[in-house]
């Protein structure tokens, strides 16, 4: 048999993984403490899917070991069990160890980001024709800066946490590409004004592709600044990185962040403001989402 633990508390055993929706828990080692067993002969095995993505990081402990290192994030409510099991080239697959798990809906605020996704999870456009939950991909932070532990560097870390929020109507000085066009450089710089903005364009093409084409900007109403001087946005540029803002793309299904609160602000049902929640799991938590353009 064997048994599941934090990577950091190694000789811990695990019984049972609580997250929240879109949450990453710190890195989950399998130990599999059978003596001599071929390393190819294990794998993980989970049973629902629903609710908790598990990925394989890495063998731990050389070619000889059978232990793995996993990365594990809440995707829905629900609860559930990931098992590991031994597949022999024959006979019937054999359970080697099991971890119970729930995934939870994190209730304080309309959007919560975890480091790596967004999940919009109140006021969700009813003609938004989507499966729910809504992950985002999503990033924060300066290229070698993009964890946790750094919120408190000034444009170069994450933002830090702490409760924010947002106006959803449009600017109506930059609510066209065009309208952005004509404000140029103005639409980005000393521009303090609420709400979704354009961005400017050069045909199908972001005149600053570090902000990209869309925005919003984000007012901090509880946690500490960290005595950072704030002026943050959620955008879609899809280079990897932000100096401090949020850098939202799409769902896994391919729907777009903008595109969604655009809906959002033209419905009879709009809310005009939304809070977003920001916590990170832990000091190490990446925040380093799939929001690159290549990626």
């Amino acid at each position: 048999m064997g048994y599941f633990s934090y990577e950091k508390s190694p000789r811990v055993r695990l019984p049972k993984l609580t997250l929240f929706v879109g949450q990453e828990a710190p890195p989950i080692m399998w130990q599999d403490d059978r003596p001599g067993e071929n390393p190819f002969t294990a794998m993980l095995f989970q049973q629902d899917y629903t609710h908790l993505r598990v990925e394989e990081i890495r063998p731990v402990g050389g070619q000889s070991s059978t232990n793995r290192l996993l990365q594990c994030t809440g995707t829905a409510p629900g609860s559930g069990r990931v098992e590991a099991m031994d597949v022999p080239r024959t006979g019937a697959d054999q359970p080697l160890g099991r971890l119970d798990y729930e995934v939870l809906d994190n209730q304080t605020a309309d959007l919560v980001y975890t480091g790596k996704l967004i999940h919009w999870r109140n006021s969700v456009p009813a003609t938004l024709k989507t499966p729910l939950p809504l992950l985002f991909s999503a990033s924060s932070g300066a290229e070698g800066h993009q964890f946790g532990r750094q919120q408190f560097l000034e444009n170069e870390g994450p933002l830090p946490e702490g409760l924010y929020t947002f106006l959803t109507h449009v600017d109506p000085e930059q609510n066209s590409v065009k309208a952005a066009n004509k404000l140029g450089e103005r639409a980005v710089t000393n521009n303090y004004r609420q709400g979704i903005q354009f961005l400017p364009m050069d045909g199908s093409v972001p005149k600053y592709p570090a902000w990209g084409t869309m925005r919003v900007r984000l007012t901090q109403i509880k946690g500490d600044t960290l005595g950072r001087p704030g002026g943050y946005f959620l955008h879609n540029s899809q280079k990897g990185y932000s100096h401090g803002c949020i850098e939202v793309g799409k769902t896994a299904g391919g729907v777009d962040f903008f595109n969604a609160l655009l809906i959002h602000a033209r419905s009879p049902a709009r809310r005009p403001k939304l809070t977003v929640l920001v916590t990170y799991s832990y000091p190490e938590q990446s925040t380093r989402g799939k929001t690159k353009v290549s990626e």
